[in-house]
């Protein structure tokens, strides 16, 4: 069976691309275990919780009433489904910090209506 040059070429440099992906992924995962030790060096021990003993019964706690959220503040016409959408966003992003307390449109101008139509037509 003869194999042309182009083919025998083809083939060595598809090995070749292959073991070099071998070898970057062994060094990153080395490299990874690596900065692994390195930062569990680096924390101190956790001390040893001390074993909390068996409560005799089971106590009734009073529970504080939970007042509901403020409702955001929104402009006429704006869709419930976007409100839903950006203050998911903010819970998101904020980890659970920040609430969302108005909704309004933004207040453009005419350079600012001209760059927007101008970014957003189609080409």
């Amino acid at each position: 069976m003869d194999l042309g040059y182009d083919v025998v070429v083809t083939i060595s440099g598809m090995v070749l691309v292959f073991l070099i992906l071998v070898i970057l992924m062994v060094i990153i995962m080395l490299e990874g275990k690596a900065f692994n030790t390195l930062s569990n060096k680096k924390r101190p021990a956790a001390p040893a919780a001390p074993k909390p003993e068996a409560p005799a019964a089971p106590q009734q706690q009073a529970v504080a009433p939970v007042e509901p959220e403020p409702q955001p503040q929104v402009e006429p016409g704006i869709p419930g489904d976007v409100i839903a959408a950006i203050a998911a966003a903010i819970y998101a992003l904020g980890g659970g910090k920040y609430t969302l307390r108005a909704v309004r449109r933004a207040d453009r101008g005419g350079w600012s209506k001209a760059g927007v139509s101008d970014t957003t037509a189609p080409f």
